[in-house]
């Protein structure tokens, strides 16, 4: 009796977008083309340079050039087209996708993450600090259409919820404003771009002749400060309730160096809504584009700029820009016509 051979199916993952043709050859027709990622099945062994796969019932060759031989189920998909994903949690990376893989490392609620692929049962797999590791996606966030801006350096740029700075963006001329704070040590804090510097100072200055004083309370914040304050606005109130009144890393404007958050001269309501119908609030509003400033979350623009009423928020645009913005009565975001 003639002893039968059995077959070994093997199964393969395309490592780009990939063509399955017809027979061995790029002149043969394309049965089907397939994404990066899709898992193929083949019984024979590859042949110069070549090999016969089947997919969906359909059976054809394709370039070994562009497959690899799958490990298993867990073999990781193309990751979902965004150009941002953020953790909405502190979060593990582990070495493998599972609760049972060793922590890698432990990332802040905020952080934004480097996902390459979905692994396995809701798990993401992500480049960090150079190496290979896996989060769950159950707090991870992919915050599509998030773009990174190509001139932070204007001082129109616009920062918001879909614009972000350059990771770890400077700015290069931050010099320390000459303004009074509502605390006395000189930190980071009381630092501008040198233009809305001196712009905060003729504002402040201003006030005074029509007696109304101000305090200072952030001006510039770094990449690593606007890190630790979202985060810890996330541990407290969670993750989509902060968003509301708080920017993720990168997406703030005192990362700029162009925003400040300003108070009334006794230091009360300070980033607080109590600020809101002060005579401080009120002289702001009336006259800080006529210092290059605007208010840039106004009242009933929440859809537009993504953030509730903070009448104490200045930003400093430039007296063409900001003087328009507060004769038409729009925001920033309308003024360019983006979002």
């Amino acid at each position: 009796m003639e002893k039968s051979v059995s077959s070994t199916t093997k199964t393969y993952v395309t490592t780009a977008n990939l063509n399955i043709r017809s027979g061995p050859s790029t002149s043969s027709t394309i049965v089907v083309t397939v994404k990066q990622g899709t898992q193929l099945t083949s019984t024979e062994q590859a042949a110069n340079g070549w090999l016969k796969v089947s997919y969906q019932g359909k059976t054809g060759y394709v370039s070994t050039q562009y497959v690899k031989e799958s490990t298993g189920s867990s073999e990781p998909a193309p990751a979902p087209a965004a150009s941002v994903y953020v953790a909405t949690a502190n979060l593990n990376v582990r070495t493998t996708a599972s609760t049972s893989g060793a922590v890698m490392a432990t990332l802040k609620a905020g952080t934004q993450l480097d996902v390459t692929a979905k692994a396995a049962n809701g798990w993401l797999k992500i480049t960090y600090q150079g190496k290979v590791g896996y989060v769950s996606g159950q707090y991870v966030r992919a915050l599509a259409g998030m773009k990174v801006v190509s001139n932070p350096e204007s001082i129109q740029v616009v920062v918001n919820k879909q614009n972000k700075l350059p990771e770890n963006y400077v700015p290069k001329d931050l010099v320390y404003t000459t303004i009074p704070f509502t605390f006395k040590e000189q930190t980071k804090k009381k630092k501008m771009r040198s233009e809305a510097a001196a712009a905060i100072a003729q504002l402040f200055a201003g006030a005074k002749k029509q007696g109304v004083t101000l305090l200072g309370v952030s001006a510039y914040r770094s990449h690593a400060t606007q890190s630790a304050l979202f985060s810890s606005y996330v541990q407290r109130d969670g993750y989509d309730k902060a968003a509301t009144y708080s920017a993720l890393p990168g997406t703030s404007e005192h990362e700029t160096g162009l925003g400040i958050d300003v108070t009334k001269g006794d230091g009360t309501c300070a980033a607080q809504d109590c600020f809101g119908g002060t005579k401080e609030a009120t002289w702001l509003d009336a006259h800080a584009a006529e210092y290059g400033f605007i208010i840039r979350y106004p009242k009933g623009k929440d859809a537009v700029t993504g953030y509730k009423y903070e009448p104490w928020h200045l930003r400093y645009v430039g007296k063409p820009v900001a003087q328009a913005i507060k004769s038409k009565g729009i925001t920033l975001e309308e003024y360019y016509g983006i979002k």
